[in-house]
């Protein structure tokens, strides 16, 4: 039944990326997930009053067109990469291929298996038949004639995968052969052995974003009202991204903030797509984030932020429509906060010293598909220590990331997951 009054629950938000700035393409359109958004035009009136008009106010006049807001949306596995690319412009994307591992501390027995996604390999010791691998003098001798048996096999299930043994280790490596997120269902297990995981991982699409592109895209974004007894759809068109901010927590799903400029809004009475794409989602957890420094984890992180900002132009001209003609990225920084337990030496002598670490944001599932912010190049202030009780003391870093000639950027995004594009 249509309602006399709008609710956020029954909003809609739906995007299309422009051919040319601020002409709404006709589609097709993608429904996106939100928590909230303030994305609305505005124009203020204003006063020029004149003199011998008496006390009274005039009439006013009206200003010029703003068009800005926030939308704060999930990261999630899927349409995060969307907002990414509308923060940086188009990612590099390639396929990669689910990975894992079983390694032997010590040499198989006589009846010990593995088994590869449901075919059961034994260990046997003497003459083998089948699924079956000798046991050799040496743990190391009897992974490199498990590799060799099981690149000879024919069983359907073993022959998706390559096998080896990396130099100086006692485990064998597997490789799904196809590229893409089909891997991530293979199974591991091992009666007498440590697998790297139930299944192989890490299968998927992998899409690189850097900062500090000299074209970013825009959008047509609607957010709509469907279910009004008279419908309305608010079109923001020429909208472009300026800034995303995201928070890290101990627990809870994960968030961010995005900072959208649009040229101008228009109402209407029916939506732009009545059947939009749509991503499918599944959300990235606090509680499977992650800061790292220089690629290992942190010690005592207790909370962090990140801002990313394109620092758009608001290009006026005149115009009879009042609107901006363009919104143009300028200066790309980025900014952040760690927030850690003191231990006295964390992070203090590169503070002190003012040399620049490497920082990495970022959150992952089990099968390997990860969100990772990359800054390989970040400034630390000497850090606020705060003392406020018998507890623990914490230290408060606020950094500033820069330019490194070495990586030739200052910040990377790259999300693993099962989307073959975002172009």
């Amino acid at each position: 039944m249509p309602k006399v009054r709008a609710y956020g629950a029954d909003a809609t938000l739906k995007a299309c990326r422009e051919a040319v700035y601020g002409v709404a393409p006709p589609g097709p359109y993608r429904s996106l997930d939100f928590k909230s958004t303030d994305l609305s035009s505005a124009q203020p009136l204003g006063d020029d009053p004149l003199l011998g008009r008496g006390r009274n106010a005039q009439d006013p006049y009206r200003s010029l067109v703003t068009d800005e807001g926030q939308i704060e949306i999930p990261l999630d596995l899927r349409g995060t990469g969307f907002w990414l690319t509308g923060l940086f412009g188009d990612p590099v994307t390639t396929a990669g291929k689910a990975a894992g591992s079983i390694a032997f501390a010590t040499n198989p027995s006589a009846g010990d298996t593995i088994t590869l996604n449901g075919t059961i390999w034994t260990f046997v010791s003497g003459p083998p038949s089948g699924n079956e691998t000798e046991i050799q003098a040496t743990v190391t001798q009897t992974v490199d004639q498990l590799v060799a048996d099981l690149a000879a096999s024919a069983d359907p299930e073993v022959s998706k995968c390559s096998y080896a043994r990396p130099s100086g280790t006692q485990t064998l490596a597997i490789e799904f052969d196809t590229a893409g997120p089909s891997g991530n269902g293979f199974t591991l297990a091992a009666s007498s052995a440590s697998v790297s995981g139930l299944t192989l991982t890490g299968g998927g699409y992998g899409h690189l974003w850097e900062s500090g592109a000299d074209d970013i895209p825009s959008y047509t974004v609607e957010i709509g009202h469907p279910k009004l007894a008279t419908p309305v759809f608010f079109r923001h068109a020429g909208t472009v991204m300026e800034s995303i901010e995201l928070e890290m927590g101990q627990e809870g799903p994960a968030n961010a903030r995005l900072q959208l400029v649009a040229q101008g809004e228009e109402r209407a009475a029916a939506t732009l797509d009545a059947a939009p794409e749509t991503f499918t989602l599944r959300r990235f957890s606090q509680g499977r984030g992650f800061i790292r420094r220089g690629g290992s984890a942190l010690a005592g992180v207790t909370g962090g932020s990140l801002t990313f900002s394109n620092t758009l132009e608001r290009v006026r001209t005149i115009r009879g429509d009042g609107r901006i003609e363009a919104a143009d990225p300028t200066l790309a920084a980025a900014q952040g906060a760690l927030t850690l337990r003191f231990d006295g030496a964390t992070l203090v002598a590169e503070a002190a010293d003012g040399d620049p670490v490497a920082l990495e944001y970022g959150f992952t599932f089990p099968e390997g598909y990860t969100l990772r912010f990359e800054l390989p190049r970040v400034f630390l202030p000497k850090p606020k220590y705060a003392v406020s009780g018998p507890g623990g003391v914490e230290a408060s870093f606020d950094w500033r990331a820069a330019f490194d000639d070495a990586e030739g950027t200052m910040l990377r995004a790259h999300l693993l997951n099962d989307v073959t594009t975002y172009v």
